[in-house]
């Protein structure tokens, strides 16, 4: 017998980790394009994705999804929190990766 839950979790499950890759690969083909990317460069002219700003659009998406149906100016409390346990070697303050944090969680 096939259980329907199961295959439908797992189709979920898939989708969302699909929409996260297409998220990633979107952020990391134009985050250079973004204003506060180049308001960062007057700070670390040596910026990149995978070390200064890939923790930040991750951590948008993931929250979205997490918070569904909430909006970004209530969670940016625990967003700002959350930036500073997880930014990793992310040279960015908050006041410079929340912009990206916005953008990821706004396009979901």
């Amino acid at each position: 017998m096939v259980d329907v839950n199961e295959n439908l979790t797992d189709t979920t499950s898939t989708y969302k980790d699909d929409t996260h890759r297409q998220s990633q690969e979107y952020w990391k083909e134009n985050y250079n394009k973004t204003p506060y990317y180049k308001d960062a460069l007057t700070h670390y002219p040596d910026l990149e994705y995978d070390r200064d700003y890939s923790g930040a659009y991750n951590l948008g998406y993931t929250s979205r999804r997490e918070n569904e149906g909430r909006h970004f100016d209530e969670m940016e409390g625990n967003l700002q929190q959350k930036w500073e346990e997880t930014k990793r070697e992310s040279r960015l303050k908050w006041e410079q990766a929340k912009h990206a944090i916005k953008d990821a969680w706004d396009r979901m």
